[in-house]
């Protein structure tokens, strides 16, 4: 039987003495596609920096790959995960880097640039670029470029080289719907290229989940409220109660969308 990829075990977390995550526990198979979906302040986030080791649980264990985290060394793990926070991480890189460096970046796994690249790294990153149609862009500075395109860079960055594991928290919370579409489209050629990487989408928008992300988490309030494939999980009852408002789903051609009931006898 194939290990997990990622495993929550009964996992409870607690911060100044509020309850954030209660008997959490699920698992994401290697090489699936989930997206997390829960209203803002539900848990995601702290979800995610658990995953990473950026925290500890209060209680409960978080297996990668069959290691439990907090008992096997965590630096061997985390240079498996690749992490996109694109609004978060824009702001902290480097405000001098060119583009083809913050790609370079992410194969050091570092927010700046510290030493001379390889030409072997620059030839790498040249390649990624031209992969999403901005080898042209590769001598601008990163911070001259549209918020899609600095999106589209970061998840360049965030896939390194060779992770197993990657990571997206909110990534196209800031962009419009053309660079959005653009963004998840690079996403899909990027699976299709590594069919072996695992990926978990956090998002509070049920239209953002991709087609090809086959399973669903639905979390408010620090629990699991439900998890399995879309078609199952993404119905009217559970959406109801995981946004606390009167939800009707819509879905079309594998998108889903939400629409508001209207109270009867409205128009």
């Amino acid at each position: 039987m194939m290990v997990p990829a990622v495993s929550f075990e009964s996992v409870f977390f607690t911060r100044n003495e509020i309850s954030i995550l209660e008997n959490i526990s699920f698992q994401i198979s290697s090489a699936s596609s989930v997206a997390i979906l829960g209203p803002n302040g539900s848990g995601k986030t702290t979800l995610i920096n658990l995953l990473f080791g950026y925290e500890a649980p209060s209680s409960g264990n978080i297996n990668l790959w069959g290691e439990t985290i907090g008992e096997v060394p965590l630096g061997p793990l985390q240079k498996r995960i690749g992490i996109l926070q694109s609004a978060h991480q824009s702001r902290l890189t480097q405000k001098n880097l060119t583009v083809s460096e913050i790609v370079i970046t992410g194969l050091h796994q570092t927010l700046g640039l510290y030493k001379i690249p390889t030409d072997v790294e620059i030839k790498k990153a040249e390649e990624l670029l031209e992969s999403i149609g901005l080898q042209d862009k590769s001598e601008n500075l990163f911070q001259t470029l549209s918020s899609g395109e600095k999106t589209k860079v970061l998840l360049l960055r965030s896939l390194g080289s060779g992770k197993d594991l990657l990571v997206l928290d909110e990534p196209t919370e800031n962009l419009d719907l053309k660079a959005r579409i653009e963004f998840y489209q690079s996403l899909a050629r990027w699976k299709k290229s590594r069919p072996q990487m695992t990926r978990i989408l956090i998002t509070h928008r049920i239209e953002e989940i991709p087609k090809d992300f086959e399973t669903v988490l639905l979390l408010n309030n620090g629990k699991v409220l439900s998890m399995g494939k879309k078609s199952d999980c993404l119905n009217s009852e559970n959406l109801s109660m995981l946004f606390d408002l009167s939800l009707e789903v819509i879905e079309e051609n594998g998108q889903y969308f939400v629409l508001e009931k209207k109270p009867e006898g409205t128009e």
